[in-house]
């Protein structure tokens, strides 16, 4: 491809995603469409199609859309995301497990690790086969000799002694009730002494939303990945405070097929399942995260999960992961 021809492509992609991430989803088509009659060999715009044709209820083009992208580039992580979370939203459940087993290959033969294994756990989670099961006993077996050679080759502890060190399991909520206890939340839930959350929250008259989402778009064209999410998530927590939860909820789609990887949008989308009252799917999502944290080593990700599980899942039992 030429460098004008690129530099077209890449005009109609960024007008795509302004559109779609402010809603204007018919405008977010015609620019899809654009990019992808001026690259037909990339599956970017072919699974962006998809994803704001399921917005639009329209199933059958949002499945050719995905298909296509997949002939294109059949390991394409982006569209695997896409196409199993829009299946999942449909009910689909069988479909989405397809798509998050063959991610988590994807993301193995990447050497992403703890990547591999949060997808082969939502796939379990969907869908559970025996095959599927040993695939994430398979990766966490992998993950933990890796990390014990690391612990070897830095001197710090075997990773083997933390998970035979013995633990003080805290009574849940039931069982503090019945003692005549109040559980305390940040025993259930122990917190973790890092930073403020990120992003930070909303002070003040809140900003305009089109306008971050705007921002966004240009930091995305500028190749500033970081500084668009955080703008993207900024937009979300405005979305919030106003109730406008659909409008929270699309943005934090369009985030996934930006930073599929990030905690804190898997964060966001939990705290609007919570907002929701669909605290299974939250809780199921913030037990993913504290694997997935303890694996990667990121504590500022990991003290925002249980701020979150603390301040919105008190009456909740944590898992043992968050004891650890």
């Amino acid at each position: 491809m030429s460098e004008p021809l690129f530099e077209q492509y890449k005009a109609a992609l960024r007008r795509g995603h302004l559109a779609a991430i402010a809603g204007r989803l018919d405008e977010a088509l015609d620019a899809y469409g654009e990019a992808a009659r001026l690259a037909p060999d990339r599956a970017l715009p072919f699974a962006s199609r998809g994803t704001v044709l399921h917005r639009l209820d329209r199933w059958p083009e949002a499945a050719e859309a995905f298909d296509l992208a997949l002939r294109t580039s059949p390991d394409d992580e982006a569209t695997l995301r896409a196409r199993a979370a829009a299946r999942e939203e449909r009910g689909m459940l069988s479909g989405a497990a397809e798509d998050f087993e063959r991610l988590a290959f994807v993301l193995d033969v990447a050497s992403r690790g703890p990547d591999a294994i949060e997808a082969a756990e939502k796939a379990v989670a969907l869908e559970s086969t025996p095959a599927r099961t040993s695939l994430v006993a398979r990766l966490a077996d992998a993950a933990t000799r890796a990390a014990e050679a690391g612990a070897r080759r830095d001197g710090t502890p075997n990773i083997e002694d933390e998970l035979t060190a013995p633990r003080v399991v805290p009574p849940t909520a039931a069982e503090a009730a019945r003692a005549g206890q109040t559980a305390d939340p940040a025993q259930t839930w122990p917190l973790v002494d890092q930073p403020s959350p990120h992003p930070a929250p909303l002070e003040g008259p809140p900003p305009d939303h089109d306008a971050l989402l705007t921002e966004a778009a240009e930091l995305l064209e500028a190749g500033n990945v970081e500084g668009a999410s955080e703008k993207m998530l900024t937009a979300v927590l405005v979305h919030r405070a106003a109730g406008r939860l659909d409008a929270a909820l699309d943005i934090c789609l369009e985030l996934l097929s930006i930073v599929p990887g990030d905690p804190h949008v898997h964060l966001a989308i939990a705290n609007l399942q919570l907002d929701r009252g669909w605290t299974a799917l939250a809780k199921e999502k913030i037990e993913l995260l504290l694997r997935l944290t303890a694996l990667t080593g990121d504590t500022q990700a990991e003290a925002d999960v249980h701020g979150l599980a603390s301040e919105r899942l008190r009456d909740e039992p944590a898992p043992a992961t968050a004891g650890r």
